[in-house]
C-alpha cells in the first residue's frame, strides 16, 4: 500500500520567535500521524488495550528528527507516513517526511515496540501479525493469528 498522508497546517503557536516551526512539534505530529494513520487502518489501540490490560500500545523507544527547511505560520504540510518495516524482532520503524508541495522541510523516523507491561516495567514482544498487516495497509491475514498473545 502507499504511504499514509495526511495535512498539518502551521499555526500561530506552533512556531518559534523566528517565526518558523519549533522543531519539538515535528516530533508531535509524528506521534500524531502514526496514531492517525494506525487508526484509519483498523488499529484501534483503546480496544486492544481494554481487551488486554498488560497491552500499553506501541510505545517509542528511539526517535530521529532532521530538519531541511523552514515551515512558516500559514503554510500547510503534507506529513507522509511510510509503511512500517517489520524487521522480525520485537520493534518496527516508522518513517516520516514533512513537505511544502515539492520542497522536503522536515523528516524523522521513529522506532516503536509492541508493549506489555511486567511487573511494574515495560516489555518488547514481537508485534502480532495481524497487526503489522493492517498497519502496511494489507488486506490480507494469516490464518490464525490473533491480534495479542
Amino acid at each position: 500500500m502507499t504511504d499514509f498522508v495526511r495535512s498539518v497546517p502551521v499555526h500561530w503557536n506552533d512556531c518559534d520567535p523566528a517565526r518558523i516551526v519549533f522543531h519539538s512539534h515535528y516530533v508531535r505530529w509524528m506521534d500524531e500521524g502514526f496514531h492517525e494513520m494506525a487508526h484509519a487502518r483498523g488499529v484501534d489501540f483503546a480496544k486492544l488495550q481494554s481487551e488486554n490490560p498488560n497491552f500499553v500500545g506501541a510505545p517509542l523507544v528511539n526517535i530521529s528528527c532532521a530538519f531541511r527547511s523552514p515551515a512558516l505560520f500559514g503554510d500547510v504540510l503534507e506529513h507522509r507516513i511510510a509503511n512500517p518495516d517489520f524487521g522480525g524482532g520485537r520493534s518496527f520503524r516508522v518513517r516520516h517526511t514533512f513537505h511544502i508541495g515539492d520542497r522536503l522541510v522536515a523528516e524523522g523516523e521513529q522506532v516503536r515496540i509492541w508493549g506489555m507491561a511486567d511487573g511494574g516495567g515495560l516489555r518488547a514482544i514481537p508485534v502480532p501479525d495481524q497487526v503489522a498487516v493492517s498497519l502496511r495497509g494489507e488486506t490480507k491475514v494469516p490464518r490464525g493469528h490473533d491480534v495479542l498473545p
